[in-house]
């Protein structure tokens, strides 16, 4: 991938626990990281969760996370390797991917944690937050041609974070941190590009 680590594919596992478990067993004697996408939700039909804590100890660490997108996220150690479990929304794991994937393929290479590319740019619309959660919101860039300071205008997308098209037409993501409740139309704001 692009921060330098070599996926190996497992395909897609049909939703039944010992199908699950049999490729994550594999998959973890055979690789230095395990990361799983979908099924990550806290439901009935949930698997991964208990999938992980089967792997061996300590297992699950955290089975959710107080970000939006991504809420399901969960982050195990199993036989001293590190297990992740992105949720199965495109979005969801886009932003989790570059939460926890990106660190840990950056601290298995040993490598500095590289700066991620940000983009200055003025939002256009009010967007709201949660106080005590983390929102990311996919973004849409736009050259400002009104002025001669702002070049960029950031435009969200609204969108679920299950449809791809969200993803297809976002240049960037915008992070509203824990301790905001939102962020106003005509602030600067920076863009992480995608």
């Amino acid at each position: 991938d692009n921060s330098g680590g070599a996926a190996k594919r497992y395909g897609i596992i049909r939703d039944q626990f010992e199908a699950l478990k049999d490729a994550a067993v594999k998959a973890l004697s055979e690789s230095d990281a395990v990361i799983i996408t979908a099924g990550s939700s806290a439901s009935t039909r949930d698997m991964t969760a208990d999938v992980i804590r089967s792997l061996g100890e300590p297992g699950v660490l955290v089975h959710g996370i107080n970000t939006r997108p991504g809420k399901p996220t969960i982050l195990g150690v199993c036989q001293g390797k590190a297990v992740i479990g992105l949720p199965g929304n495109p979005v969801s794991a886009l932003v989790n991917g570059y939460l926890f994937v990106v660190p840990l393929i950056e601290k298995l290479l040993g490598a500095l944690p590289r700066p991620r590319s940000t983009v200055p740019a003025r939002l256009t619309v009010n967007l709201p937050s949660q106080a005590g959660r983390e929102d990311w919101w996919p973004m849409k860039l736009i050259v400002n041609r009104q002025s001669s300071t702002i070049g960029y205008d950031a435009e969200p997308i609204f969108g679920k974070s299950n449809f791809i098209f969200t993803l297809a037409n976002a240049d960037g993501l915008l992070r509203i941190p824990p301790d905001a409740t939102g962020l106003s139309a005509g602030e600067m704001v920076e863009v992480l590009l995608i």
